[in-house]
């Protein structure tokens, strides 16, 4: 049987076996598949491998049910040996499924546990060898990690981010899966970008029975090194920092920023408790090894700020010895002058730690947070109405109230239809109220935006008040008190594009119908019109210039 080795062949259909374990086919598939090889032909070969006197088939199952459904007697094969089946299988597996990141990590998994590289796994399956060893990182984290990888909750760019935390602590990656996966899968996507921030809000989440400790090795706080109970000799220590601090600086407020050193950060790598991402700060995940750094640390600025005041008195020693006693005025300004200039070389770092905490913190925010809600519903209605005639303010709750909400709210209109001599209504009128001083029409409108309970509930208000401005009708006023719709102008016209797709489907029937009967109104007026400008007063027509 050595013609069993050869590639390329023919055998007949009842020579090949199908394994007992094979998943059910896709019969739809099939039918497809029936159609084209009753037109072409078997174009693609199936994957055979020898089994004494006759094949197992190893790639090709629905090719091989659609030949047999069409009753054909043989089919083109390769044939594989054992070496190359488990490949095969594999291809064969991904071929027929679209799998997901997970899925293929498994599959490409079980093709390496069988003895192929990561080379020789990535040529079967015609990918990038990149790709193949991305998803056996995959497998390498804990089992919820990939399923929710393979789910899409956490996307398969975090997979580094979510290693670096495992490798160093496995606590921690449970502690941030935890998190992701009770309710809190919106924060899934700052994983890569802000892995940082994730970790801040899992151990805020997991609080004191977490059991996990991590923290920025950037500098440490004054509440932090509370809690860290670092012992009376270094709380001394630390209070005298703050003296000499005062010191140095009679108007500074709060303690001295503890920093930590490239050197610190060294002995916490060296010790391989330091997680590292591609940007933001390095953290630590050893409380005791973090308290000695922060000892350290804290010994350093006292070294430093000791320094400072021991020249600071020095050089005020110098200024009392030589000659008169200067002007307190402009020894004040002096000093004044010398430690704005010291602070100004704080503020560089001071910036560089608010837009790192900004963007560590508050670049993604909870959409559910009510405060958020609040910020920007509120600084988009902007202040109250003050009825002065010399100031803006409040202007843009006046127009919305009177072009919008005192028009739509039935409760801020009268009914002041006349009744004729013979008893019957007249021509049906409402009374708005004063458009120049809307108060009734403010009030309702502060009351409903505040009754508001839910962020969710505080902006589709909003968006109420904003879309009644928009596209109530000003028929039913005076045309002295029809004023345009407020224009939403923005960047790239977004909040105008936005306004019209989220309004523009709830609008009812009743108002598009108006406004088509208003178009054709204005329309047959303006026919009029063109035709009465082309006819003379004797009635004969004027031929256009």
């Amino acid at each position: 049987m050595s013609t069993m080795k050869e590639s390329g062949q023919r055998i007949a259909l009842d020579r090949i076996r199908v394994p007992d374990n094979v998943r059910s086919l896709d019969e739809a598939h099939v039918q497809a598949l029936a159609g084209s090889i009753a037109l072409q032909g078997v174009l693609v070969p199936l994957v055979v491998r020898p089994d004494g006197e006759a094949f197992e088939l190893v790639a090709g199952f629905h090719r091989l049910a659609a030949a047999r459904s069409l009753g054909l007697a043989e089919v083109p094969v390769v044939v594989r040996d054992a070496d190359t089946e488990e490949a095969d299988r594999a291809v064969e597996n991904i071929a027929r499924k679209q799998l997901n990141p997970y899925e293929e990590a498994k599959a490409v998994r079980a093709m390496l546990d069988r003895g192929l590289t990561e080379t020789g796994a990535a040529q079967a399956l015609g990918w990038p060898k990149a790709r193949v060893s991305a998803r056996v990182k995959v497998l390498e984290l804990p089992e919820l990690t990939q399923q929710m990888i393979g789910d899409g909750t956490i996307a398969l760019s975090a997979v580094d981010q979510l290693r670096a935390i495992g490798t160093v602590a496995p606590t921690l990656l449970e502690a941030v899966i935890a998190y992701l996966d009770d309710g809190n899968a919106w924060a899934a996507e700052r994983l890569v970008r802000e892995p940082g921030w994730v970790l801040d809000a899992a151990l805020a989440n997991a609080g004191d029975t977490g059991g996990v400790f991590a923290a920025h090795l950037h500098t440490a706080g004054a509440h932090e090194i509370a809690g860290l109970r670092l012992g009376k000799k270094t709380e001394q220590l630390y209070a005298e920092c703050e003296r000499l601090h005062r010191q140095l600086d009679r108007y500074v407020y709060g303690p001295p920023p503890i920093r930590f050193a490239e050197e610190d950060i060294d002995r916490a790598r060296a010790a391989g408790v330091l997680i590292e991402f591609d940007s933001g700060r390095p953290i630590i995940v050893d409380r005791s090894l973090y308290r000695e750094l922060v000892k350290m640390a804290i010994k350093r600025t006292h070294g430093d700020l000791e320094a400072k005041a021991a020249a600071a008195a020095e050089h005020k020693k110098t200024q009392r010895t030589d000659g008169p006693a200067a002007d307190p005025v402009a020894v004040a300004k002096r000093e004044r002058d010398a430690q704005l200039r010291e602070l100004a070389d704080q503020a560089h770092g001071a910036n560089a730690d608010l837009g790192t905490a900004l963007i560590s913190h508050l670049a993604a925010v909870d959409p559910a947070d009510l405060a958020v809600a609040r910020f920007f519903v509120y600084a988009l209605l902007r202040a109250d109405h003050d009825r002065s005639p010399y100031a803006q303010t409040g202007e843009r709750i006046a127009r919305l109230a009177a072009q919008g909400v005192r028009l739509v709210i039935e409760e801020l209109r009268s009914d002041v239809t006349k009744t004729r001599k013979d008893g019957s209504r007249g021509r049906l009128r409402f009374d708005y109220g004063d458009p120049r001083d809307p108060q009734a029409a403010i009030r309702w409108l502060w009351s409903f935006i505040d009754g508001a309970k839910t962020a969710g509930e505080l902006y589709g208000r909003a968006l109420v008040v904003v879309a009644a401005e928009q596209h109530a009708s000003r028929l039913v006023v005076p045309a002295s008190q029809r004023m345009p719709a407020t224009r939403w102008s923005s960047h790239k016209d977004h909040a105008a594009k936005a306004l019209r797709k989220l309004a523009g489907s709830h609008l009812p029937a009743s108002l598009t119908q108006l406004e088509q009967a208003v178009k054709r109104a204005h329309a047959a007026y303006e026919q009029a019109e063109t035709a009465a400008r082309h006819v003379p007063a004797g009635g004969a027509e004027v031929e256009p210039a």
